[in-house]
């Protein structure tokens, strides 16, 4: 799977739960300050990633995810270390 398709999928997730359009979540997009997520967001979207793509995020390095393009890296080295 490539990195844009992980986004795109990721991308219809985080609309999801933030219940905003996913036109407003461009890769560079900050989750907390440009679309309101809380701790329990971000913990919701590790949660549903790890549903999705079959693998275990780390939830201290999911803390530190900002960005869309963070969690899609987070993705990508889960399912590379698979």
């Amino acid at each position: 799977m490539t990195e844009e398709e992980i986004f795109h999928q990721l991308r219809a997730i985080c609309a999801r739960i933030l219940s905003v359009d996913p036109a407003r979540i461009a890769p560079d997009t900050d989750l907390r300050e440009e679309l309101d997520a809380d701790s329990l967001d971000m913990a919701e979207l590790a949660a549903a990633s790890e549903d999705r793509f079959q693998l275990v995020v780390d939830l201290d390095t999911a803390k530190q995810a900002r960005t869309l393009a963070d969690v899609t890296s987070l993705v990508r080295a889960g399912a590379q270390a698979g």
